[in-house]
Order: structure tokens, then C-alpha cells, then sequence
């Protein structure tokens, strides 16, 4: 199994940041999304 490496840009990041102040646990839900959701779907195609 190969893992994908994910690149965030700039605007992402700055996102990420601002949303985190109201959202504490985003950073971990979009690890957890990226591990599960995402890795799982391109396995199956």
C-alpha cells in the first residue's frame, strides 16, 4: 500500500488557522478524515 502524501496551499492554511479558533479539534478531524475517508476511497478505485 502506497500513502499519499497531501500538500495544503497557502490559502488552506490560512483557513485552517482562523476556523481552528472556533472549531479546536479541526486540525485532528481533517488528519482523521484524510486517514479514513480519503486514503479508503482510493484504495477501492
Amino acid at each position: 500500500m502506497t500513502t499519499i502524501k497531501y500538500q495544503e496551499c497557502k490559502a488552506f492554511q490560512k483557513d485552517v488557522k482562523r476556523l481552528s479558533k472556533k472549531f479546536k479539534t479541526l486540525r485532528e478531524d481533517l488528519e482523521t478524515a484524510k486517514e479514513y475517508s480519503i486514503e479508503l476511497f482510493h484504495r477501492e478505485n
